[in-house]
């Protein structure tokens, strides 16, 4: 493979790196219990993560004004009082379109308040961190346990419930089991695998690339001697 195939290769999959391989989610474990016990239908998945994106984004932009402007010790207080107001905003707001799914839901919903990607990424952030760099970061994350919620609630609401955004469908082979925490368990244990061996082959086209590049690099020195 040429090294211009290798970068496009690369190029193409960052995206697909910064959502799964290196994501907080899978890869650290952040906010797993919300992937196991509440992924069992596509409304339920909508509306935790329209809640962590106001909750994660309204957080990490408080959290830089405090990295810049509170004294180390207050910068969790700070964080923590700003993800709660937050929580109680997208709250009133998600019961407007998600009564049913906010009340079923019932503590999650208010846990969302304390999740551990929010409180980890904000109470982590440096003095002079780059604002665009940590809000596209912190995007990309909210985008990661998105994309995972709606997989994972799609599967179980599917063969668990037989439909689908609520409304029946067929189903070739109803399965209620996959509705219990359990199973949510056996799923991100299957997606935890994936992401690692795509970070296994994506760290396998860097070295590659790097391997390739040396190798043109001694081409051209042994040319220019000669």
């Amino acid at each position: 493979m040429e090294l211009s195939k290798v970068r496009r290769y690369r190029k193409r999959h960052k995206l697909i790196a910064a959502l799964f391989s290196q994501s907080p989610v899978l890869m650290i474990g952040l906010n797993l219990p919300f992937l196991i016990a509440t992924s069992v239908s596509l409304r339920a998945a909508a509306a935790l993560s329209l809640e962590l994106l106001v909750v994660h984004m309204g957080t990490m932009v408080v959290a830089l004004l405090a990295a810049r402007h509170c004294p180390r010790g207050a910068r969790p207080i700070v964080n923590v009082a700003a993800s709660t107001l937050l929580m109680v905003v997208a709250r009133l707001w998600l019961l407007a379109f998600f009564r049913g799914v906010v009340d079923s839901l019932g503590i999650y919903i208010y846990l969302m308040a304390v999740n551990g990607m929010t409180l980890t990424q904000s109470n982590s952030l440096a003095h002079d961190a780059p604002p665009l760099p940590v809000l596209r970061g912190a995007f990309l994350n909210v985008v990661g346990f998105s994309v995972l919620m709606f997989f994972l609630s799609f599967f179980r609401e599917y063969l668990g419930s037989g439909t689908l955004w609520g409304n029946p469908v067929a189903v070739f082979l109803r399965l209620p089991g996959v509705l219990v925490p359990f199973f949510g368990f056996i799923m991100v244990g299957f997606l935890l695998a994936g992401a690692k061996v795509l970070n296994k082959k994506l760290l396998g086209l860097a070295l590659r690339e790097r391997a390739l590049r040396e190798a043109r690099f001694s081409v051209i020195e042994d040319d220019v001697v000669l």
